[in-house]
């Protein structure tokens, strides 16, 4: 299943920008943005839960698509994929340097830069799972911070959810959420944090995340929508 992920799209030809949002969607991802300019991407891709970029290195404007290649892989650890008419030997040094996950030269394939996007995924998924020791009564738990669905606080404890069980842990939420770094994790009330990276749907002040419904406040709905951009 595609549904989770978020695409974000740099182009700076409208046709080829719009040809590939058509594409994302119509193979089962969520076009979570795009822009013609890298400085514009940059500014919305910090802001928001982002799983992969698709970036064109020749933009309008004064940075081109090495310079946010290089901030998305040293500054968000974002992977991106390179799509360019040009494949020189100087811009293939450039790219080698900023760690792209893939490469498609235009004219773009559409079977090619699917099988890219996923193999991409898949492979960052693999080897960036970050993981945090929790102790669960008596037993200690190493847990990727990833298959957090939520989390939801009870005085001194926090009720932790993955997607078919969950952990007891003492902590309070603010002392929990600091050792999280993620940007995906978004409080939504007093007593609950959710991971905007997994499926949820927010139908007017709740929220409902793995057979869970939640309560949104109206100090953190705002919030909520602009990371998601709705």
């Amino acid at each position: 299943m595609n549904s989770n992920k978020k695409i974000y799209i740099v182009e700076d030809v409208s046709i080829i920008r719009l040809m590939l949002e058509q594409c994302m969607l119509e193979n089962g991802f969520d076009v979570c943005g795009s822009s013609p300019n890298a400085e514009n991407a940059w500014s919305e891709i910090k802001t928001m839960p982002v799983d992969l970029v698709l970036l064109d290195i020749n933009l309008v404007g004064n940075k081109n698509g090495i310079w946010l290649g290089e901030k998305l892989n040293r500054e968000l650890n974002i992977p991106f994929i390179y799509i360019t008419a040009n494949q020189d030997q100087h811009t293939s040094d450039l790219i080698l340097e900023t760690n792209p996950v893939g490469f498609i030269v235009k004219p773009i394939n559409t079977l090619q830069l699917i099988t890219t996007v996923k193999i991409a995924l898949n492979l960052h998924a693999k080897t960036n799972k970050k993981q945090l020791l929790i102790q669960d009564g008596l037993k200690a738990i190493n847990l990727t911070i990833d298959d957090i669905y939520f989390i939801q606080s009870d005085g001194n404890y926090l009720h932790i959810y993955l997607e078919t069980t969950n952990f007891l842990i003492r902590s309070t939420m603010d002392a929990f959420m600091e050792k999280l770094t993620h940007d995906s994790f978004v409080r939504i009330h007093q007593r609950f944090v959710i991971n905007t990276n997994k499926k949820f749907e927010l139908i007017d002040d709740e929220v409902y995340i793995i057979n869970k419904t939640l309560s949104v406040s109206a100090k953190y709905r705002k919030e909520l929508k602009d990371k998601m951009n709705w």
